[in-house]
């Protein structure tokens, strides 16, 4: 017993012991994970995103960060491109952890990832705490502006052949080279590495334009390359003065502004008489305080654009620019709202017909940095989205747009470069308008049928025509709008239709407008006319309108077979349906007691053609009284019919058979026949039909159609379904 007791006294040491030495070594690791943790923020306070991420992602895989952490996380992979593992670490976040700054880069990189309609989800969240944001309205519900944009192709675009692995862009054309910017490798000997991304230093390179392709790229200038940043530039159109975008250092240590950063300064350079550049000089505007840089100057050189997070400004970085004067350079010039906003503006960028492209994360884009273009009239710009392929779900940026206007150079850190940021060429098929764009359809009403073929007008708030337009075939019009227009009125006159007037606002685009117009009182029908035996409908038919009273009126068929026409109230008609080398086709259709619109008369009548061949035979109806064979007035309207094809196909030629049935003798019924079929003759013939085209022949009961000979009993149908007249193409 007391062995047992000393046992398990050994055994409650052991565990004591044990239980000490883990709680000692959750200590330490509590300790030591608290240590990474403060390593990895100061690396991400210090913008050493690249390092900060390597610290951050051993603890994030084994669930050691707090949410309150993973959010720096999520922004050191946006700050290096990384979108797809931002999204995983954001959607990792319990929702009630998520800060209002958490939903918006949610949201951004949502984007980036092309997952627009959750990215709208988000940053619904987010304008309900932070309803000023004028980023965030622009980009609230985006999805259907996004999947307009994706849904126009508006560029072709291919990638360079010069790219490297690492950072290239901002390409402009000085003469026959590209000079851009790039962080490829310099010398191989001393790798100096920039801590955001470890990645090179930036420089500024040349390359020269072949027909197809590119030279060699090499260093513009080495009089240009300093210890970090160089790049990119402008050059203004006598290449005497070249803006580059350059860190503030010293060659001992780095010079930082008060805020521990790194800024950068836009600098110029002069060229020199031997053909080489001046050390690049402070221009007066720059500070320690914030950065100044993407410097471009006007064809006359007389404006500098640039971006700046300089106070003052929108928010985040804004373009600027400063007027060149007899004393040097104005004080900056903030472009405003219309082209600023609370996030990022930058790479401005001017066409020959100042029209202003720069990249911005704030306006309304496909995701990360868009191109966008804008234009001034009376000092409001007037913004667009490039468009799609030129914008992507990455960032897109760094535009440089030819004299021909149509072709140009782009950067983009999309999916299937080389490297990290990549040169494009592009070329424009459709350029981006600034009229507002007027869509609408023309409708009936009550049936919803398109009204196709109809003048529209487009009318001032005074009554002055502006635009004379026709619905197409889908009934729809499309035009645009001066930009200061803002309300119009749509008028239309149809046939059939009351005058309809619509006063509309086109303060915006619009896109799904519907004209409605209220049919008159009309008695009417459509339909088509098909042939036998494929049922394809026939084009250009002629449709005869034959009324009781006398009245007759005619139409023919669209090169679709269709056919649409008024008719009279309280009216019958026989509709008479020909075609040359078709036999002629008869129906009745009233109006008698009918309401008012158009009726589709395929839904309870078969409109069906046969094509005319020789050979070929149709049954037609003509009426004789018992044992007669004179012809009644009264009951000829197919033969009538058959004069008429007869008459629209001259070069044709029938036989006109006549059947009896089997009662009575076959002698009486092959000379009753006989009769018969040449008083059908005779009454074509006394219409203008020449004789030599029609042969009669009668065939008694010689050619039965069913069982019903001597001495079978059949009934009455099954009789009368030999007593027929036949018509066969004997020539054409």
């Amino acid at each position: 017993m007391r062995h047992i007791f000393s046992v398990l006294i050994l055994v409650f040491l052991c565990n004591a012991h044990n239980l000490e030495a883990q709680h000692y070594a959750n200590k330490i690791d509590s300790l030591v994970n608290s240590f990474r943790v403060n390593q990895a923020g100061k690396a991400y306070d210090n913008m050493a995103y690249a390092k900060s991420i390597r610290r951050y992602e051993p603890l994030y895989n084994k669930g050691y960060l707090a949410d309150s952490i993973k959010s720096k996380l999520a922004q050191a992979y946006l700050k290096t491109h990384e979108s797809e593992k931002a999204e995983a670490v954001y959607a990792s976040i319990a929702n009630t952890s998520l800060s209002n700054e958490d939903l918006f880069f949610y949201a951004q990189a949502l984007k980036c990832n092309g997952k627009y309609a959750e990215a709208d989800r988000q940053m619904a969240k987010y304008l309900t705490v932070e309803a000023n944001d004028s980023r965030a309205h622009k980009q609230h519900n985006a999805l259907p502006v996004i999947e307009k944009i994706l849904a126009e192709e508006r560029y072709l675009i291919e990638e360079v052949d010069f790219n490297s692995s690492q950072s290239d862009f901002g390409a402009v054309v000085v003469n026959d080279q590209l000079v851009y910017t790039s962080a490829r490798e310099v010398d191989v000997m001393i790798r100096r590495e920039y801590a955001w991304k470890e990645t090179p230093y930036l420089n500024v390179f040349s390359v020269k334009i072949k027909e197809d392709n590119f030279g060699v790229p090499q260093l513009l200038s080495t009089d240009l390359k300093s210890m970090y940043h160089d790049g990119p530039v402008s050059i203004n159109a006598d290449e005497t003065e070249l803006f580059i975008t350059r860190n503030t250092f010293n060659n001992l240590i780095g010079k930082k502004g008060v805020d521990g950063t790194n800024h950068l300064n836009l600098m110029v350079s002069y060229k020199m008489s031997d053909g080489s550049w001046s050390k690049p000089e402070n221009l007066p505007f720059n500070s320690d305080n914030y950065s100044t840089g993407h410097g471009f100057i006007t064809a006359d050189n007389q404006r500098l654009y640039f971006a700046s997070d300089m106070d003052g400004g929108q928010g985040g970085s804004d373009i600027w620019y400063v007027n060149r004067t007899d004393n040097g350079w104005s004080q900056p010039v903030n472009m405003g709202s219309d082209i600023n906003t609370e996030g990022d503006e930058m790479f401005p960028f001017l066409d020959h017909t100042n029209k202003l492209y720069f990249a911005s994360n704030g306006h309304l884009g496909l995701g990360g940095l868009d191109l966008f273009i804008a234009s001034e009239k009376e000092g409001k710009y007037e913004v667009h989205n490039m468009g799609y392929p030129i914008n992507s779900a990455k960032d897109d940026f760094s535009l440089y747009l030819s004299s021909d206007g149509i072709n140009g150079y782009f950067a983009s850190n999309r999916e299937g470069g080389k490297g990290d940021d990549d040169i494009y060429r592009f070329k424009i098929l459709k350029e981006v308008s600034f009229k507002k764009h007027l869509k609408s359809k023309l409708l009936d009403k009550n049936t919803r049928m398109i009204i196709a073929n109809t003048p529209v007008q487009l009318k001032d708030s005074d009554g002055n025509v502006l635009q004379d337009l026709v619905s197409d075939a889908e009934g729809m019009i499309a035009t645009e709008l001066p930009l200061d227009l803002n309300e119009i009125t749509l008028a239309v006159n149809a046939v059939d239709y009351y005058p309809y007037q619509d006063v509309l606002d086109v303060s915006h685009d619009v896109d799904e407008h519907e004209m409605e117009l209220i049919p008159l009182p009309v008695y009417g029908i459509y339909g088509n006319v098909f042939l036998l035996p494929d049922m394809t409908p026939i084009p250009e038919v002629t449709l005869l309108m034959e009324a009781k009273n006398g009245a007759s009126n005619s139409i023919i068929s669209n090169a679709d077979g269709a056919f649409k026409t008024k008719l009279e109230p309280e009216t019958e008609y026989d509709l008479v349906f020909t075609k040359k080398e078709y036999f002629t086709r008869r129906v009745q259709y009233s109006t008698v007691g009918r309401d008012t619109g158009y009726v589709n008369v395929n839904e309870f009548m078969e409109l069906e053609m046969e094509k005319a061949e020789v050979g070929k035979s149709i049954e037609i109806e003509i009426l004789y009284d018992l044992g007669k064979w004179n012809i009644r007035e009264d009951a000829a309207t197919e033969l009538d019919d058959m004069v008429q094809f007869l008459n629209d196909n001259p070069t044709i030629e029938i036989e006109l058979g006549s059947h009896t049935d089997a009662r009575g003798s076959a002698k009486s019924n092959q000379i009753l026949s006989q009769k018969r079929a040449e008083s059908a003759v005779q009454y074509m013939v006394d219409r203008g039909i020449n004789k030599s085209r029609i042969q009669a022949k009668g065939y008694g009961e010689t050619r039965l159609k069913n069982k019903c000979a001597d001495g079978v009993p059949c009934s009455e149908e099954e009789h009368q379904a030999n007593r027929r007249s036949e018509v066969t193409i004997t020539a054409m």
